[in-house]
């Protein structure tokens, strides 16, 4: 009887044991190895056993983006096709897969494409610009207001926004915002402004910067004002220079006289 007990429990620890020292051999496969951020990722977890037999079973999945700022875990069937989403602000580069199964555990790796993407957003006489993509947004924006182009340059960090207003004289006014390839149209948009000057202001204190653009339809006062400021100079100019030719002149005959 005793003998009979010992072989069972004997039985029994080799069969655990035999079951711990399974070993399983875990294989990730996506359907492309380029991908954009914001874009699904479908992935495949192959997984089997030391017989090379098929395993049906949850498997753990992390993905992470280039530089680790993005870190997503998913518990995914394996040997099935299943999708993973990339947020947007994934950085660009060699991202890994990482699926873990008990004790196993393999790797995998995929590319996110550099990305310069910006969301443009019009709240009354105020652009919104953020940056939404994975990288910094350097692109040049062409501003058309009425009839009138402008153009703005920002340098906006990953997740950033800037944020310029809008000036018109008084009235109705169609909007274009566009960097080529995003582009915001709106209509009858009413702006109220500075005279007859058109143009987009940095919001920002420190970042003000000048118009970008005249009216062209602007009434000729302006242009006047400016030429009579201009003739008064240019007298201004003749004068001193007329009487230093007289002092020259004055001190020449005094020479003379003494001589």
């Amino acid at each position: 009887m005793i003998k009979k007990s010992l072989i069972f429990l004997f039985c029994i620890v080799f069969f655990q044991s035999f079951v711990l020292a399974q070993e399983y051999k875990i294989e990730v496969s996506t359907l492309q190895e380029t991908f954009e951020a914001g874009e699904n990722i479908t992935l495949r977890v192959s997984l089997f056993d030391s017989a090379n037999n098929p395993v049906n079973d949850e498997v753990l999945v992390v993905l992470e983006d280039a530089e680790k700022n993005i870190k997503i875990e998913k518990t995914v069937q394996s040997n099935a096709f299943v999708e993973v989403s990339i947020e947007k602000g994934a950085s660009y580069g060699q991202g890994t897969i990482t699926a873990k199964y008990k004790d196993s555990e393999t790797k995998s790796f995929f590319i996110i494409e550099i990305n310069e993407l910006a969301k443009f957003e019009l709240i009354e006489n105020t652009l919104k610009i953020t940056n939404i993509g994975n990288t910094k947004y350097t692109k040049t924006i062409q501003i058309i207001i009425g009839e009138t182009v402008g153009t703005k340059s920002p340098k906006i960090d990953v997740g950033k926004s800037v944020s310029y207003r809008l000036v018109a004289p008084n009235g109705i006014y169609n909007i274009k915002v566009t960097d080529g390839k995003t582009t915001l149209t709106q209509s009858e948009v009413q702006l109220t402004g500075t005279g007859n000057a058109i143009g987009v202001f940095d919001e920002a204190p420190s970042q003000r910067s000048g118009i970008t653009g005249i009216n062209p339809e602007e009434n000729s006062e302006g242009v006047l004002s400016s030429l009579k400021g201009s003739k008064f100079i240019y007298v201004f100019v003749l004068v001193i220079f007329g009487a230093t030719i007289l002092l020259a002149i004055e001190r020449m005959y005094k020479r003379k006289a003494k001589e």
